[in-house]
């Protein structure tokens, strides 16, 4: 039986976990150009500062030029600032041709629906406003939330917009890491189980958005195969997927996380383990399954990626 988060969190921070999100307000833009792990992408669009999903693994509180000091370690997940007049900003951009045939990461920091409904409808209803040539050539959307809540409106949006370079208007990289519950809520405070993110990407798939599974980080499976031959009956042309990892340039996983993992789950960490599991990815999904930076690489030109792959 795994820990629960309080306990895990209590193990980390020498404390019980705050008992309540803190809300306050950033007055930052929404866009800013991308660079570091992102710098394929033209822009990264953050409406907010700070997630209440907490995930105890994320990378992103422990990144110096990411987060501010003051969200970082245990307060990573119990403080969000959502910035001003969002849509507003949003529509100023988009009307001054600020976004027109641009790529655009929807967030690498922050998740984009872990946020308000009306917010992210409205930025859609913008989209599907705006004249054609000011529209972005793609939106990736990086989420492990629902944006099948705004599945309509995102279907109207691609399949009303044509992409300069011939490929989907919106890709959605969904994460999701595990099918064990346990394990999805000891390590995220707040964020929906394994059946409805399923249930999530069903829809999108129905309502005809591109969607890329990322299996991230990858944890303990009970029926892998299973999933991806779920995957497979959606259509999906490929997957991505990231194990949990350290030493490396970018994207680490905490050390309190990673020392967690080294004393509970070993084999998450181990390379003959983790090349066992792509095993078994390729056993259903070929050589349709991406890795690490080759993954994030893709959400930039999806389309020529599995060109790549069909090659």
């Amino acid at each position: 039986m795994s820990q629960t988060y309080d306990q895990i969190y209590q193990r980390f921070f020498n404390a019980p976990p705050p008992e309540h999100v803190k809300y306050g307000e950033s007055k930052t833009d929404i866009l800013r150009e991308a660079r570091g792990f992102i710098e394929g992408f033209d822009l990264t669009m953050q409406t907010q500062v700070g997630c209440p999903g907490g995930c105890l693994f994320c990378y992103v509180p422990s990144g110096r030029m990411l987060t501010p000091e003051s969200l970082r370690g245990g307060q990573w997940g119990f403080e969000v600032r959502p910035k001003r007049e969002v849509v507003k900003k949003f529509e100023t951009h988009l009307r001054e041709g600020q976004l027109a045939d641009k790529t655009i990461y929807w967030s690498g920091v922050t998740d984009p629906y872990a946020t308000r409904p009306a917010e992210t409808r409205a930025i859609w209803d913008a989209l599907n406003n705006a004249p054609a040539h000011l529209r972005p050539r793609r939106i990736a959307i990086q989420t492990r939330y629902r944006p099948d809540r705004d599945a309509e409106t995102i279907s109207d949006y691609v399949r009303a917009t044509a992409s300069s370079d011939g490929g989907p208007a919106v890709v959605v990289s969904y994460s999701i890491g595990s099918d064990r519950e346990d394990l999805i809520r000891a390590w995220e405070k707040a964020t929906p189980s394994y059946q409805q993110r399923m249930t999530a990407i069903q829809t999108l798939r129905e309502s005809g958005i591109w969607v890329v599974p990322t299996l991230s980080p990858f944890g303990l499976w009970s029926d892998l195969e299973g999933t991806l031959r779920q995957f497979k009956g959606w259509q999906i042309p490929y997957i991505t997927c990231l194990f949990f990892k350290k030493a490396t340039d970018s994207a680490n996983t905490p050390s309190p996380f990673l020392a967690y993992l080294e004393h509970e789950y070993p084999m998450l960490l181990d390379p003959q383990w983790q090349h066992e599991q792509l095993a078994r990815l390729q056993s259903v999904y070929g050589d349709h399954v991406l890795l690490s930076k080759a993954g994030f690489a893709s959400l930039t030109a999806p389309h020529r990626a599995l060109e790549k792959m069909l090659s």
